[in-house]
């Protein structure tokens, strides 16, 4: 799906979309809640990359963190229900999905604000906001068209920065775990 990307996550996990410009304040509202979940999100994944002599310093805090962190996630799900899962592929500044339907998704290009659940089990999603295109495929030997979804997303340099750093960190490994 991603050809341009070094990196690219390819995972099954649940996005919704709200149609629309962001504006400024609520932009950046969205921004300081990217950077809490990607922090708590490297947090959680450096003790992939660390020595066994600094994993245990780290291990109380980070299951601290993990515990809290699922907390939180359960109390929102039992707020509000995820939504439907699709399968993304998540690139440095694009994020591709398919879906058999475009019920819940715009026919026309345009601005919108995805959110993508990188941890369902967190229940906290990565807000993208970015500019929308949608296609029609047909793939080989179906009947179906499937709609084809291309989100140009655009962070703030200090989310960009986490993002891919978590996308380095949870590419040798299970995305969603």
């Amino acid at each position: 799906m991603l050809e341009q990307s070094a990196v690219v996550l390819e995972e099954v996990l649940p996005l919704s979309l709200e149609k629309g410009e962001v504006d400024t304040v609520r932009r950046a509202r969205l921004m300081l809640d990217n950077m809490a979940l990607l922090k708590a999100l490297l947090v959680m994944d450096d003790h992939l990359l660390m020595d066994d002599d600094n994993r245990e310093a780290i291990s109380s805090l980070e299951t601290k963190i993990d515990l809290l962190l699922l907390l939180v996630g359960k109390g929102i799900q039992g707020l509000e229900p995820l939504p439907p899962f699709y399968s993304c592929a998540l690139g440095a500044e694009d994020l591709y999905w398919e879906a058999a339907s475009s019920a819940d998704f715009p026919h026309e290009n345009g601005p919108v604000c995805v959110a993508l659940f990188l941890r369902p089990r967190i229940a906290m999603p990565l807000f993208l906001p970015g500019t929308l295109q949608m296609s029609l495929t047909q793939p080989e030997g179906s009947a179906e068209a499937l709609f084809r979804y291309h989100l140009h997303f655009e962070l703030n340099a200090r989310v960009q920065e986490s993002l891919d750093r978590l996308m380095g960190t949870s590419n040798n490994k299970n995305f969603t775990t």
